[in-house]
């Protein structure tokens, strides 16, 4: 549908959804997020090792236990909203048991690779929780590897945006479902089933979101072209943050390592965000003016003179 002949919308298509209902719970849901994943894990630290005499083995046992709670109560939250048999959220025609969209897929594990080598790392002869957590190994814990969870999660999401955008731009079929394109069509840029999902699910924007998000991509050039550009606008900086925070990591002192892994992204984070919805308005502006001069086209197309 690529091709959509250009009399077929006659106006912008309407994705019907606005932020400006939902702003509450966005700024709640990042301000735990927020908390769960950048203040605590600092905090916390340094509160235990200038104020107990904990161990520091102990101390990271401690901090392990109480990682992600937010992204994880979210994930079963999705989970039960795509599962449930009167679901209005799930990809149309994909059926009940399709219980977790691409992005459910790409987010579950990223909490996983990040408490694992902090578990590994505070107690790493130790697999059991009881003797993990009361009787730690009397090995200290590899504070430059408690560092690295976030920027390498950062890492392994730009990679993953990297290898769907190269899909893109080459014009490959996808292999399997990623969210709303099916398998053997042309892969759309990486931001779109991110897009889709989060809005859908997370946003409550439901199935019809889907329908006209998927309208809107098709009907529109400057739309695809802005998820094209607003993806290397994304992908690029989280890959050099992400390595340059490693980096970072590796030369500095164990508590300024510590500190730089769990702080530089989040920051490069909500800063980036600000700076993406700048230029999403920017591209909607073109995209609006795209669609204000379709009535001239069509006019040319039928062989009438616009001026007349």
């Amino acid at each position: 549908m690529m091709s959509a002949d250009i009399g077929q919308y006659p106006e912008s298509l309407s994705l019907n959804y606005s932020l400006e209902k939902r702003k509450l719970r966005i700024l709640i849901f990042w301000f735990l997020v927020f908390i769960d994943s950048v203040a605590l894990p600092i905090g916390l630290y340094y509160l235990l090792t200038r104020c107990t005499t904990l161990s520091t083995t102990t101390i990271f046992n401690i901090l392990t236990l109480t990682l992600f709670g937010t992204f994880v109560t979210e994930t079963l939250q999705r989970s039960w909203s795509l599962w449930r048999k009167e679901s209005k959220v799930r990809v149309r025609n994909a059926g009940r048991y399709y219980v977790n969209n691409t992005s459910t897929y790409r987010f579950t594990p990223h909490p996983v690779y990040s408490i694992s080598p902090t578990g590994i790392s505070s107690s790493p002869g130790s697999l059991l929780l009881p003797n993990w957590f009361w009787e730690p190994s009397p090995t200290p814990p590899w504070i430059r590897m408690l560092a690295v969870p976030v920027p390498s999660l950062f890492f392994i999401f730009s990679i993953e945006m990297l290898i769907f955008e190269f899909m893109y731009v080459l014009k490959m079929s996808v292999p399997f479902r990623i969210s709303s394109i099916a398998k053997g069509d042309p892969m759309r840029p990486a931001l779109y089933p991110l897009l889709e999902d989060i809005i859908a699910v997370d946003g409550n924007g439901g199935t019809e979101f889907r329908d006209r998000l998927d309208q809107r991509y098709n009907a529109s050039p400057p739309f695809r072209n802005m998820l094209h550009r607003l993806t290397i606008l994304w992908m690029v900086p989280q890959m050099l943050v992400a390595g340059g925070t490693l980096a970072g990591i590796v030369i500095a002192n164990n508590e300024l390592a510590y500190t730089l892994g769990w702080s530089v992204p989040a920051i490069w984070a909500g800063i980036w965000a600000m700076v993406m919805v700048v230029c999403v308005r920017v591209e909607l502006r073109r995209d609006r003016h795209y669609w204000d001069g379709r009535p001239y086209a069509l006019m040319r197309c039928r062989g009438l003179n616009p001026g007349e």
